[in-house]
């Protein structure tokens, strides 16, 4: 079996990620700072969440993601491991699990410039440039490009850690108006 079909284990996963001349280079950086990937959301949205518990685990997203802001939270970088249960093909990473992470990515870097604190995405543009294998390490990168009012644009990549681009996407996020009628789900 090849290493890109194997399911490799936390102790091994551990090992690598503090191998990572990046993530090293990000921690001793005075512009990035490190927060803890999904602690802002309460426990019931932590529960509920694709990211942060139905795709993690073992042959998954094995371990949470290494995650930096920029001073002003206008630029975001996450340091991810995607493993082999997470494919579209044998071998290659799910083209939908590369849309859902720049998504996320996008909101990280838009929705805590727009007002209230709150967007939701309005469209999500995705190009795919080559495969994401499985089982690599990924840099997940996103950027705000611009905020008016109530909508906030970004620019999102997956790049390996050799730094060949993989998948790019931009967006749209809106946040919804708070002078009408309040629907709850």
């Amino acid at each position: 079996m090849t290493k890109e079909h194997e399911i490799i284990k936390q102790d091994e996963l551990i090992q690598q990620e503090n191998s990572i001349d990046y993530v090293q280079s990000l921690r001793s950086s005075e512009e990035w700072e490190e927060v803890i990937a999904y602690e802002h959301m309460s426990s019931s949205a932590k529960s509920h969440s694709l990211t942060a518990t139905t795709l993690r685990g073992e042959g998954m997203i094995g371990r949470l993601p290494l995650k930096f802001y920029n001073k002003d939270k206008t630029e975001c970088v996450m340091v991810a491991h995607f493993g082999i249960k997470l494919c579209g093909h044998d071998g290659i990473i799910h083209g939908g699990l590369a849309a859902t992470i720049l998504d996320e990515m996008l909101a990280y870097v838009t929705i805590p410039n727009l007002p209230n604190l709150t967007g939701f995405t309005a469209n999500l543009n995705v190009d795919y440039r080559k495969p994401i294998i499985a089982n690599q390490w990924v840099i997940i990168k996103g950027k705000l490009e611009k905020l008016e009012g109530r909508k906030a644009w970004g620019k999102a990549s997956i790049e390996s850690l050799d730094h060949v681009l993989l998948t790019e996407a931009t967006a749209l996020y809106i946040s919804p108006r708070t002078d009408g009628p309040v629907t709850k789900f």
